[in-house]
């Protein structure tokens, strides 16, 4: 792995609030990493788990295979590919720092990552002429 970004998630029980963050929930996706580390950081809070889906190409995908509550100051390591979504908070506002982690020795050597993930065949990428 040759590569590494890290930032800050809020979701929030009422995201239109002036301190709020700016959403409740994040819909189903995969991550554009090949492991992704998510570590529960800040307040108490309600709702918010990290529903698992299969991984994204496989038999698997889309089907719900688990839930993780996060917990304050606890790391969950995943592979960027797994879908996963957050379910809404019910209460508080939770907080996790998220690294990304990549190589660009393998597929993204060859392969646009937003095409890869959007499955996109073809000579004109989503991403413009870097990947072309």
């Amino acid at each position: 792995l040759d590569w590494r970004q890290g930032y800050i998630a809020g979701y929030s029980v009422n995201p239109s609030a002036p301190a709020a963050t700016p959403r409740q929930r994040l819909v189903s996706h995969t991550d554009d990493s090949e492991v992704t580390l998510n570590i529960g950081l800040g307040d108490e809070f309600e709702g918010g788990a990290l529903q698992f889906r299969g991984l994204r190409g496989t038999d698997e995908e889309g089907r719900l295979l688990g839930e993780f509550k996060p917990q304050l100051g606890t790391a969950l390591l995943h592979a960027g590919r797994h879908l996963h979504e957050v379910t809404p908070v019910t209460s508080g506002d939770r907080y996790a720092f998220i690294i990304w982690a990549r190589s660009w020795k393998s597929l993204r050597n060859t392969t646009c990552p937003c095409c890869w993930l959007n499955r996109k065949q073809g000579s004109t990428c989503v991403c413009g002429p870097r990947w072309n």
